[in-house]
């Protein structure tokens, strides 16, 4: 029965190409090509259907119909794309490997222990290191890999590493201190130099967000840290008088909050918002000023637009404030 179906396909599906290219295209052609057509399209179909997987051949209408319809609407290439693509692949498909397992290249040993710590343990597990650990040669690397660190990161862990016993790990966190403050420094000197030769108020800007980086990373204290927060101030204010910009007036009332002036950070704040800025990027400034001001009920208006995500220290603000 293959044998004559694919015959059959062959024969009429001959005929229809022959009524297309030897004939003049009348009605009645038309009619006979696609009536001989349709007859080798059924019957492929057909025999494509009994040389299906049998997990393939049900439910019965679908795979009929759809056989047919590909390839009738395709005439030839429907047929050639069939044999290939359904039935050659259904009986060959690509062969699975059956080994379980794959070689993995070996890692050698790094030449610095340093890298090890670094890669391995974050922030939390440095700290530990740093606070329970009684080898002062374990300490020392946790010092050398708290440098990798981000500035918000290391710098705390920095300043706790100050406090150790070992002056091996006293020293080497005093030198990583120091280098990030003269980083710092470094900058804002090339800020000045810059700023005294074009007075742009991106300059100004660079220069007083490097001077809150010293405060905000609580590298500086006491009078130097008020004098930082001073000179900050005057060059936002600079920043300001050429040009208004939203990220001015925040860092602005960032930098007044920490000099406790809530009222002024307040104002300063508010115009940021409506700068531009995001209510979740002002929020949680407006709401330590209106905190600190006694204004409770604008505090709790504004620590309402604090985020969800658990774990968060916001969020957990949040939770205890609803």
């Amino acid at each position: 029965m293959k044998t004559w179906l694919f015959i059959q396909t062959i024969s009429f599906e001959s005929l229809s190409f022959y009524i297309v290219f030897n004939h003049e295209m009348t009605p009645v052609a038309w009619s006979s090509f696609f009536v001989s057509h349709a007859i080798a399209c059924a019957s492929f179909a057909v025999l494509s259907w009994l040389l299906l997987p049998h997990k393939y051949k049900f439910p019965l209408v679908s795979s009929a119909a759809f056989l047919f319809l590909f390839n009738f609407l395709l005439p030839l290439f429907g047929m050639i794309g069939t044999a290939c693509s359904l039935l050659i692949a259904l009986y060959l498909p690509r062969k699975q490997s059956q080994i379980t397992w794959q070689e993995c290249e070996e890692l050698p040993l790094p030449q610095n222990p340093g890298d090890v710590l670094g890669n391995q343990y974050g922030a939390g597990a440095l700290r530990e290191i740093l606070i329970h650990s009684d080898d002062p040669d374990r300490r020392a690397l946790a010092v050398n890999a708290v440098c990798h660190l981000p500035r918000q990161q290391a710098v705390p862990l920095l300043q706790l590493a100050l406090k150790d016993l070992s002056d091996d790990v006293r020293l080497l966190a005093y030198a990583a201190l120091e280098g990030i403050e003269s980083q710092i420094n470094e900058l804002i000197s090339l800020f000045k130099k810059q700023y005294e030769n074009t007075a742009q108020p991106d300059k100004a800007f660079d220069i007083a967000q490097q001077y809150w980086e010293l405060c905000y990373l609580g590298i500086a204290e006491g009078v130097l840290k008020k004098h930082y927060l001073e000179q900050a101030e005057h060059y936002l204010k600079l920043s300001n008088e050429k040009e208004q910009r939203a990220s001015n007036n925040l860092l602005l009332g960032r930098v007044l909050l920490e000099q406790q002036r809530p009222e002024q950070a307040i104002i300063y704040l508010t115009t940021a918002l409506h700068g531009g800025l995001r209510v979740k990027q002002v929020a949680p400034y407006l709401a330590e000023a209106a905190y600190i001001t006694g204004d409770y009920q604008k505090a709790k208006q504004y620590i309402a637009y604090f985020p969800d995500q658990k774990g968060e220290r916001l969020s957990q603000i949040k939770e205890y404030w609803s």
